[in-house]
């Protein structure tokens, strides 16, 4: 009974398994919706010192960065340390053994004894003068700067270097000057951000500290991002201080902050940060920074990138793309010289502004990520699904008997059951059966694929090249939308808030990339086979592949098999967030199809992943060049992997994604009309001129 109707029930429950998946897609969208407001934030002590350098005190400069596109300005706790680079006011240290001097204003010596009110073990101060207090320090205060020491001959002999105090780096609040300086001028928000170490401040004081700061001086503050390494955390006498945090910031309607990492996977490691960010009643925000080595790159030194173009691009692509919501400005640089002039700034954030307008996107009133927590026993449908499709596909490359079949559906609908069913390990249950649904389908795809050049080569029939267009252009749609498949079951996995904030992240995108490659040589091997004259049904023959490892290899073919390897070497090597150096032209190319296009299509599937298909079809009906068919496969494979790792980037809002698929697909039936024609014309000379 089993083996007579496996196949209707797996397509029934595949069906089912689809418009389940659009529960968690509505859900997506919906969280999405609400995340549409930037804030583009410099920081005070960053571009105060930009105004000192071009003789600006700092009100005058940010009123012109305010008219230049620059939103808010953030505030860090101020410490001793930042003091004494203020030149605006006068504070010098010195260590008197384990002591800490600190000579200066009155009213900024007062101001750092209450900031240390708020230490773990309390220091004694003595004022020595109205203008010179001495802090009682400890042997574990000692801060030592390093310089190397040269003799005459310019031989380094040894270390040289000062003692400091960790209490000069401790948060002491915030300097109600500044803050008042900012609110004085028309335009610019605030957004105070704490100092915390745990080390040495008490963190219920500190936090108390903070939130009085709020109240009274920032009052609409809408999120906190950290400034340090550490956020407030519980400790064993007072362990209910994260619980006290979220209520409060869930009761002034504050959002938590993310900073994301240089490497685009996940954010700066804030201690105590993730328990907090991680809760349900939590709103959350994705911050970006401009990195030391982007702060070089106002002049990219490619045509049309000159004057802070490739800034623009990353900014762009940190909100439309990764869920960015504030945008860190740091000082751009020149030929090693910081740029002071706003006008510079002010031409990148009107790009950018300009850009991100035509999506929906609006400077200010920055919202969390939509609130968005699906019912996970709906993954039982996605799950079981997935194992069906997988099964189908075993069936097309290996003789599996209905047996196996049921004993392997049977394990699948289990494990489906306790994964989401019962909630047992239920991370684990998203890698794995997100993994199975994104290896499946693009394969599946594929063999859909080799299935109609396999027909075609049976029929023997010729077409005209605009029938083998139409053809073809049919096959990569079909393609698409059963690899999109994957892509819906891939939604319904990485669902959930966590997935949009990148708390939570899928790991096994190389593997995703990498198993379909793989899979393309057995469905090869199924399909057309080494040296097999007549075509069949799918079925792998051993001694096909007993003959190819005892085959004599020629040069032509050693050159192509290289040429393969080489290219698959790129594919991983390009593919994800690694350091490979794309070429400047490729950049320029990239760059100009992403400023004119709704989205950027990726140039894996629009040059090698769809195209190949056309061209897979073409060979077909003139039943010529299948040495190349392996070669083909592999490309139809990256195409279809690359539909699923676009949506494998659950940060990057849905609808965008969509829309790349469709433009992906546009583009390469314009390339490959093109690409076809070039074709038919180089065979016809072939046949004329060479062949004869």
């Amino acid at each position: 009974m089993f083996s007579k109707y496996k196949n209707k029930l797996f397509l029934i429950l595949i069906f089912i398994s689809i418009g389940v998946s659009f529960y968690f897609v509505n859900g997506r969208l919906k969280a999405e919706s609400v995340y549409k407001n930037y804030d583009v934030v410099a920081d005070y002590d960053d571009f105060a010192k930009v105004g000192y350098n071009d003789n600006k005190m700092p009100k005058e400069y940010f009123t012109e960065l305010s008219k230049n596109g620059v939103n808010s300005i953030s505030i860090n706790e101020s410490t001793i340390n930042s003091l004494k680079k203020n030149p605006e006011i006068h504070i010098e240290t010195e260590m008197s053994g384990m002591d800490l001097i600190v000579r200066g204003d009155s009213e900024y010596l007062n101001f750092i004894v209450q900031g240390l009110e708020v230490l773990k073990d309390k220091r004694n101060v003595e004022y020595i003068s109205e203008s010179e207090i001495k802090i009682e320090g400890r042997p574990s205060d000692a801060v030592t700067y390093k310089s190397d020491a040269y003799d005459i001959l310019q031989e380094r002999v040894g270390d040289d270097g000062e003692v400091g105090s960790i209490l000069e780096y401790v948060g002491l609040g915030f300097d109600e000057n500044r803050i008042n300086t900012i609110k004085s001028i028309e335009g610019l928000d605030i957004n105070l951000r704490p100092v915390y170490y745990s080390r040495y401040q008490d963190s219920r004081s500190t936090m108390q500290r903070f939130q009085s700061a709020v109240e009274n001086l920032n009052p609409t503050q809408r999120y906190i991002v950290f400034s340090g390494k550490e956020a407030y955390k519980n400790t064993e006498k007072d362990n209910k201080i994260q619980d006290d945090f979220v209520n409060w910031i869930n009761t002034n309607g504050i959002s938590l902050g993310m900073i994301e990492a240089s490497n685009q996977r996940g954010h700066l490691k804030t201690d105590g940060i993730d328990s907090m960010v991680k809760r349900e009643d939590v709103g959350k925000i994705r911050a970006f920074t401009t990195w030391d080595y982007l702060q070089s790159e106002y002049d990219y030194l490619i045509p049309g990138h000159h004057n802070g173009e490739e800034l623009t691009n990353v900014y762009y692509r940190a909100i439309s793309e990764r869920n960015i919501s504030v945008v860190y400005l740091k000082p751009f640089i020149k030929n090693d010289k910081v740029i002071t002039e706003s006008e510079n700034y002010g031409r990148v954030i009107e790009n950018l502004n300009s850009r991100l307008a035509p999506k929906g996107y609006s400077v200010g009133d920055v919202n969390p990520i939509g609130n968005w927590n699906p019912d996970s026993h709906l993954k039982v449908f996605i799950s079981i699904g997935v194992v069906c499709a997988a099964i189908m596909l075993l069936g097309l490359i290996f003789p599996v008997g209905s047996k196996l079949s049921l004993a392997l559906f049977i394990l699948g609908v289990l494990a489906s059951i306790a994964f989401f069913g019962v909630g047992i390990m239920e991370d684990t249950g998203n890698v794995l059966f997100n993994l199975l649904a994104i290896v499946t389908y693009p394969s599946l795809a594929l063999c859909v694929v080799i299935e109609n050049y396999n027909q075609i080569k049976r029929k023997k029939k010729v077409k005209s090249l605009p029938k083998i267009y139409l053809h073809g252009a049919m096959i990569l749609l079909v393609s698409i939308l059963i690899t999109m498949v994957g892509s819906l079951m891939e939604i319904s996995y990485m669902s959930g808030t966590n997935y949009l904030a990148e708390i939570n992240i899928f790991r096994g995108v190389k593997i995703s990339q990498l198993l379909p490659l793989v899979i393309s040589v057995f469905i090869f091997a199924a399909y057309v086979g080494f040296g097999r004259e007549k075509v069949e049904s799918p079925k792998i023959k051993t001694n096909e592949i007993v003959k190819v490892f005892n085959l004599n290899v020629k040069i032509w073919q050693a050159v192509l098999g290289a040429a393969v390897l080489g290219i698959l070497a790129v594919f991983i090597l390009r593919g994800g967030n690694t350091d490979a150096k794309v070429p400047g032209v490729e950049l320029l190319f990239r760059n100009l199809l992403e400023k004119y296009l709704p989205a950027r299509p990726r140039t894996k599937a629009l040059f090698m992943g769809f195209p190949a298909v056309f061209l897979m079809i073409y060979m077909g009906y003139h039943r010529r060049g299948e040495i190349f068919a392996i070669l083909l496969t592999l490309f139809i494979a990256i195409g279809q992997a690359d539909i699923v790792n676009t949506f494998s980037h659950i940060r990057t809002p849905l609808s965008m994604s969509f829309v790349r698929i469709v433009i992906e697909f546009l583009m390469a039936c314009l390339l490959s009309a093109v690409m076809l024609i070039v074709v038919d014309l180089f065979r016809k000379g072939y046949d004329k001129y060479i062949a004869k």
